[in-house]
């Protein structure tokens, strides 16, 4: 059983220092989330802190972008299951192909990113 507590320094009114342990704040969780331990290097803490603007905003940022991550996901497999179903003539693919390049639009799927600097 793990045992969150907060140890409080007091200053006594004879100049005496007590320390006191007191309950938790409240928590911000509710019973529709969790909270878990990840361990990322150092330099990719500090670019995610800055990103999401501040300390208090990480938790926020991190699960918006892993649920941006799985629809996106979900999204390349209903493609490659699409793609499998109906395959489409080389010769279409290739105009397509060069009508996209065209206008800048192929190359390797680029993830949108998600840090600052």
């Amino acid at each position: 059983m793990h045992v969150e507590v907060c140890l409080r320094s007091l200053a006594a009114s004879d100049g005496a220092e007590y320390v006191v342990m007191t309950e938790p704040p409240a928590s911000k969780y509710d019973d529709r989330m969790k909270r878990i331990t990840v361990s990322l290097p150092d330099e990719l803490v500090d670019r995610i802190k800055r990103a999401a603007g501040g300390e208090g905003q990480v938790s926020s940022y991190v699960a918006t972008a892993l649920a941006d991550y799985q629809e996106q996901e979900s999204l390349d497999e209903l493609l490659a299951a699409w793609r499998a179903e109906s395959p489409v003539p080389d010769e279409v693919r290739q105009q397509v192909e060069a009508e996209l390049d065209d206008v800048g639009l192929t190359g390797p799927v680029r993830r949108r990113s998600r840090v600052a600097g």
